[in-house]
């Protein structure tokens, strides 16, 4: 027992060594101290792209922009326009909050001609606020995200992290068939769904809990525009839910539970999210909301399909297409 005071002090020196350290790391992911997604940028662009200083354009997104190269929707737009410059800081699995943190020294490190924002009307939501339910997700999962509402770094920590997750090769089957099966479905989009059947019908309708949702995202997007210089472009470009797009996707969905109040409103294009922050956004004149929901409902067919059967990304159609709507839309043609 004479050795329990000299364990009682190393514990609390140890808690006090990580705690403080767990802080510094906050404050250097924060403040973009170090270039934390380094190895993501590279991977989507070149020596000479990341070297550039003056890009016609600067890509910010998720998953949906960070794709693999040449199914890419931007390295499409690099192959049709070799005169124009694009680099990619885009980064799976974050959201406006995390590209907060590193927009401004994006910008001041490429001074872009304009600037792409790539919005997932999926889940941009629950990117500001987590989703919590005792009785829906493991004590694990929620503390995880309860915490890092507050602490943005446990994100950073958390991507990189999954790149040795299962999930990696669950996700290449998921998406390896054409043929929509329950028990391949993405696992993400499961959770949502176990958390209320209505996820996607009440995230695209702007219900509750996602009015509260959306008045946070909100502010970090003002943030985020009122952090680039007002000469210089910026396009929204906002990915739809596969459900928008048409009935297959939607029935594949309810065959997974999925329940939506009003399907007809959902694929309008001025659906509530959209509508809403197109108008909260319009102040900001160098701001371009740009839509593809039509575009994707009309080429979407049985022999065309723009999404994975089994997950809500969309495939190399998809990004052939968004690639072609944005060619006219971004000042390309």
């Amino acid at each position: 027992m004479k050795f329990l005071p000299k364990i009682k002090k190393f514990l609390l020196n140890t808690i006090i060594i990580m705690v403080f350290s767990f802080l510094l790391f906050e404050m250097l992911y924060r403040n973009s101290i170090i270039d934390f997604y380094k190895a993501e940028t590279s991977h989507l662009n070149s020596e000479a792209d990341l070297a550039n200083t003056s890009v016609d354009f600067l890509v910010f997104g998720d998953s949906f922009s960070a794709t693999a190269k040449e199914i890419n929707y931007i390295d499409k737009l690099r192959a049709n326009n070799p005169a124009k410059s694009f680099v990619n800081v885009s980064v799976p699995g974050i959201g406006i909050r995390q590209v907060n943190t590193f927009a401004s020294s994006k910008i001041k490190k490429h001074n872009p001609k304009a600037i792409i924002y790539q919005v997932y009307v999926g889940n941009d939501l629950t990117d500001v606020d987590h989703l919590w339910s005792w009785e829906k997700f493991s004590l694990v999962r929620n503390i995880y995200w309860g915490i890092s509402d507050y602490f943005l770094s446990l994100s950073y920590l958390n991507h990189k992290a999954s790149i040795f997750s299962s999930h990696v090769t669950s996700r290449t089957t998921t998406m390896a068939t054409d043929v929509f099966r329950t028990d391949y479905y993405d696992q993400r989009s499961i959770r949502f769904l176990n958390f209320d059947t209505s996820y996607f019908n009440n995230t695209l309708m702007l219900k509750t809990p996602f009015a509260s949702r959306y008045d946070a995202w909100l502010a970090e997007m003002k943030t985020f525009i009122e952090t680039i210089p007002k000469d210089i472009p910026v396009y929204v470009v906002w990915i739809p839910h596969c459900s928008q797009v048409n009935s297959y996707y939607m029935n594949n969905l309810k065959t997974l539970g999925a329940t939506f109040e009003d399907e007809v409103a959902i694929q309008q294009g001025n659906y509530p999210f959209f509508a809403e922050a197109t108008k909260d956004l319009k102040a900001y004149i160098n701001v371009t909301q740009v839509n593809p929901l039509s575009v994707f409902q009309v080429n979407d067919t049985t022999d065309y399909r723009l999404y994975f059967a089994n997950d809500p990304h969309i495939n190399d159609n998809g990004n052939v297409v968004l690639s072609d709507f944005l060619q006219s839309e971004i000042g390309l043609e």
